[in-house]
């Protein structure tokens, strides 16, 4: 018998490589034990098979006895493909072992319950924390209706993303910037912010040679005044782009807009700030589940301040800029007391290049899949 942990942590692994390819889906990864080899198969994009239909198929499809593992569990209802139990029940798998439960309201359980009614024998809670951080995205996405919000920074040792002229190109170093592009790349949307696309004119598109998908661009402009000519403008042929504005913006610069395939949606503000939770919900509705935000001090405070931001990506170059009138990586209006300073659930801290990447987790939505996981009873 193969070391179940081992298998399932493979399984956490390989599904990790589509991430930004499936949606609204969940990152599934499976494996099936077929004559004591270890087949493994994930969801490799939205629309497409699911991971356990994959391993079936890698397993080349005569499965019968064999044992399966999946890090999510199997679908039981139909969506863009059939249910994922009919395919385990026909396949004659005798044994399925199953990370987590899924918490969709659609599913919760009901997998394990036909499995086992149909005469399966189903193990669940295989490294049930590590296959809920895999889907941490989802989870928020399906209890919450958000979806789930990575803030970047990239400062100076001293908090600086810009000298006191303005001046930002380039603080942290290639390979940082390299991994920025990998990051949008798996994000269904990259925000911005007006002021950095005045100041920058970026494309805020993934520039790698490998990269295979672009995320949609959306660009908070209250007042509407983008160039027509910008470059996020230019390049809506290769990655779409949406303008979220206030609820009284001139209506033939939406035309203009939207003549050139860009789409505008209004949105409440508030004291001259789009309302950041109306636009958060708009992105919701539309399906998109990651959202990874790349702006100014000034956004990035409102972000923050709201308590909107449940990852951070903090690149800190060893530099120092100073002056008073450098701009922070965080603006907004802060807290008043130490008490109420924002703390993180974990953070791991690597090198890239000459510069520090710290990645934070600030929100936890792993605890309610695994307390389900751990208190579920099947039927």
């Amino acid at each position: 018998m193969q070391n179940k942990e081992t298998v399932m942590g493979k399984c956490i692994e390989l599904a990790r490589s589509a991430k930004g390819f499936t949606l609204t889906n969940p990152l599934v990864g499976a494996a099936v034990i077929k004559d004591g080899k270890v087949v493994y198969g994930i969801h490799e994009k939205y629309g497409s098979n699911h991971a356990e239909v994959n391993a079936i198929k890698n397993a080349g499809e005569n499965v019968a006895g064999s044992e399966l593992f999946v890090t999510l569990e199997p679908c039981s209802t139909y969506g863009k493909t059939p249910p994922c139990v009919e395919k385990i029940i026909s396949s004659g798998i005798k044994k399925v072992y199953i990370g987590v439960l899924d918490i969709n309201p659609k599913h919760r359980g009901q997998g394990v319950n036909i499995l086992r009614n149909a005469g399966i024998d189903v193990e669940y809670g295989i490294l049930a924390n590590e296959c809920s951080l895999l889907i941490e995205d989802f989870i928020k996405y399906q209890t919450m209706k958000q979806p789930y919000v990575t803030l970047k920074t990239a400062s100076s040792i001293d908090g600086k993303i810009a000298c006191r002229t303005g001046h930002s190109k380039w603080i942290t170093g290639e390979e940082s910037r390299n991994l920025v592009h990998q990051m949008r790349g798996s994000s269904d949307v990259v925000l911005t912010g007006i002021g950095t696309v005045e100041a920058d004119n970026p494309l805020m598109t993934d520039r790698r040679n490998e990269a295979v998908k672009q995320p949609v661009r959306a660009v908070l402009d209250s007042s509407l005044k983008i160039d027509i000519n910008a470059n996020i403008i230019k390049s809506a042929d290769i990655a779409p782009v949406i303008i979220y504005t206030s609820e009284n913006a001139d209506n033939s610069k939406i035309m203009q807009l939207n003549d050139k395939n860009i789409k505008v949606v209004k949105v409440a503000d508030k004291n001259g700030m789009l309302d950041l939770e109306d636009v958060l919900h708009s992105l919701y509705e539309s399906g998109f589940m990651n959202v990874f935000v790349e702006a100014g001090s000034r956004i990035n405070g409102s972000f923050f301040d709201k308590r909107l931001v449940d990852r951070l990506e903090a690149f800190i170059a060893p530099k120092i800029i100073g002056g008073n009138d450098a701009v922070s990586s965080i603006g907004g209006f802060g807290i008043d007391n130490m008490n109420n300073a924002l703390t993180f659930k974990d953070y791991k801290i690597t090198t890239c290049g000459q510069d520090i990447l710290i990645s934070a987790r600030i929100n936890d939505y792993t605890q309610q899949a695994v307390d389900f996981t751990k208190n579920f009873n099947a039927e």
